[in-house]
């Protein structure tokens, strides 16, 4: 038998087994599916009430809800709606994506001796490994597209480090039914379909881009600004952008199929919608939770002590200097990463709730990891070329906010790193701590959100202050 040497090994297929392994391990670790308070909780009650409303009590209008208000406590997460009508806050694609997992826990929830009633513990495990399935084949995708590019040493080293080096590690193990592990999966794979696409523009490819583009905007609608890759994908100049557009003119009728695609997947939310509240169009989330794009928080969204995304999520400061990088080394990839970056951070920025909740560090850029890997592929290539001095230092700081990155998901997990309301002096207090200090507590400032829902942005302690 011919000895297997590493020449022959797909170190890119052994660092998607290793990211498998870590994140199935972290997840057994923890077995937070066994706790009915964890999983199906915040955002994910409206995510996945469409589920249990539509397929248990046949009932998406939520009537059912007033009929026990006691029993039904602290399961749904809706507004009211002109009509009337009580109306789940979220759109349904995280609902699209969960269902085949929904259906199976359904099916043997009493046959395991469960209440099937949509969330005791088969329902929760359920969405626990449908996380898990929809990571791996995003990883699966987004290692296709960028072996296309990078070496396969690169590639392996890149997949790592985006997965289990980020906080998506946390999206995928401790609050695992988010929305964010999916959205990476899916604009993962939106990345390797379009650019088989420009490729070879068929149909198949085609339907395939009107689908995603569909459910990834039916998850989170802000994420409809993928469509910038589509428009900038290699375009390196503005004589390739003219040509762009009349490449999309001749091709007309591939854009249409392409609407109808999209237009299919959002269908469902459109006639819910007009059966609940009356319109096609609704905007779901309360009046006093929306944009201020005449205010975005740009520099604390990546730079700020309570949730910046080079603060705790370091090791992609090195993906967005490779960015940079790509201007030389493969420009088709610099502008739409570049443009799609901006615009999406300036609409991130400009929501109420900038800091996005409680969260581990800014959640909504996890989405995106899977653009952002370009460049750190691209930064990673770069180093491999370098000087022996200069590569020396540069994967040094590269291990080492990698280290500090995994310290902060034990700290974020220990308490010591708080939901929404960290500084300076709080993150320096316990940074050797996992648990916090006794100190710790009295370093944390709480942002009075009343205020933010208008756009202002201070802590409560400076309300009170105010105040008197």
């Amino acid at each position: 038998m011919k000895k297997l040497s590493y020449r022959y090994t797909d170190v890119s297929l052994l660092a998607l087994l290793i990211i498998l392994f870590a994140v199935v391990y972290i997840n057994l670790h923890y077995s937070n599916w066994k706790n009915p308070k964890n999983i199906i909780v915040n955002e994910i009650l409206s995510y996945y009430g469409y589920l249990p409303a539509t397929f248990i009590y046949n009932d998406i209008t939520l009537e059912f809800i007033k009929q026990d208000r006691d029993k039904f406590k602290g399961k749904f997460w809706f507004t009211k709606s002109p009509t009337g009508n009580l109306i789940l806050m979220t759109s349904c694609g995280m609902a699209v994506l969960y269902f085949p997992f929904f259906i199976v826990a359904h099916s043997v929830a009493e046959l395991m001796g469960y209440v099937a009633d949509g969330y005791t513990l088969p329902y929760r495990l359920a969405l626990v490994i449908s996380s898990i399935f929809y990571l791996m084949i995003g990883a699966v995708f987004l290692q296709k597209f960028l072996l296309k590019y990078f070496s396969k040493q690169i590639v392996a080293v890149t997949l790592l480090t985006t997965i289990l080096a980020t906080n998506l590690l946390w999206y995928v193990t401790l609050e695992p039914a988010m929305s964010h592990a999916y959205s990476f999966a899916l604009i993962s794979t939106f990345l390797f379909v379009i650019d088989r696409w420009f490729d070879h523009p068929s149909i198949k490819y085609t339907i395939y881009i009107g689908l995603l583009i569909g459910i990834i905007s039916l998850i989170r609608p802000v994420n409809i600004m993928i469509v910038i890759l589509l428009i900038l994908w290699k375009v390196i100049s503005w004589g390739e952008l003219k040509s762009r557009i009349l490449f999309f003119i001749e091709k007309w009728y591939l854009i249409v199929l392409m609407l109808v695609m999209f237009v299919v997947v959002w269908s469902p939310q459109l006639i819910y919608w007009k059966y609940v509240s009356g319109s096609f169009f609704y905007y779901s989330y309360p009046e006093d939770q929306s944009f201020f794009f005449l205010n975005p928080q740009l520099f604390n969204t990546l730079f700020s002590w309570r949730k910046g995304f080079f603060i705790y999520t370091p090791v992609m400061i090195f993906a967005f200097a490779g960015i940079g990088l790509l201007y030389k080394s493969k420009r088709g990839f610099f502008w739409p990463v570049l443009v799609y970056f901006i615009i999406t951070w300036y609409i991130m920025s400009s929501w109420w709730s900038w800091w996005y909740g409680g969260s581990f560090g800014l959640r909504p850029l996890i989405d995106s990891y899977g653009v952002f890997s370009i460049g750190l592929a691209a930064f990673l290539t770069w180093v491999r070329k370098t000087a022996r001095l200069k590569k020396t230092i540069l994967l040094t700081l590269f291990i080492l906010s990698i280290m500090l990155s995994s310290w902060h998901f034990k700290r974020y997990r220990g308490g010591s790193i708080h939901w929404n309301s960290m500084t300076r002096e709080a993150y320096f207090d316990s940074f050797w701590r996992e648990k916090p200090s006794s100190d710790w507590y009295k370093k944390i400032r709480k942002p009075n959100g009343k205020l933010a829902r208008k756009g202002i942005y201070k802590y409560d302690d400076e309300t009170l202050i105010d105040n008197k």
